[in-house]
């Protein structure tokens, strides 16, 4: 099918935005990610929350769901999955009774520390792109960029913008 010089325009105008190239490097790095963790029988998401434990023992469902950028419900098949892998253990809160945190178990820390290095392995080789002071540009572009967008701006600001 032929395409148009507007159509030809049109794709290099959504390819150029940044939008677009920070997806695009994101699905190709979970991919990669996916890759490496399949060896540990582990999703981005198991492996993103078992590191979140490592960092933040005893944390809730919900606290360890924000922490990994997930919705409450997510991380409920996540948590009930790793815990049925003997990865994780929950015990329930003295102060609150519905609560119950969560954290590593020894056979959970193991599998994290070999799958941690194979992930690890995936960032090394994006990062070997860049130099020293490139990824620390990289970085605090990244995170302003997320920032920008963590709190959505109402909607009759961004159509202002727009016109």
């Amino acid at each position: 099918m032929a395409r148009s010089k507007a159509d030809a325009e049109r794709q290099q105008e959504i390819n150029e935005r940044v939008s677009t190239l920070m997806q695009h490097a994101s699905s190709v790095m979970v991919a990669r990610k996916s890759e490496a963790l399949a060896t540990f029988d582990l999703t981005v998401t198991q492996y993103t929350a078992l590191l979140m434990l490592r960092c933040n023992p005893g944390v809730s469902s919900a606290q360890l769901a924000r922490l990994c950028r997930v919705t409450p419900q997510s991380m409920s098949v996540v948590t009930a999955t790793l815990e049925q892998r003997g990865l994780t253990e929950r015990m329930p809160v003295p102060i609150h009774t519905r609560v119950m945190a969560i954290t590593l178990t020894r056979r959970g820390g193991a599998l994290l520390a070999k799958a941690d290095a194979a992930a690890r392995a995936v960032d090394k080789r994006y990062e070997a792109e860049f130099t020293a002071a490139e990824l620390a540009t990289l970085r605090r572009l990244l995170e302003r960029a997320r920032i920008a967008l963590d709190d959505p701006a109402p909607a009759s600001a961004v159509d202002r913008a727009a016109s």
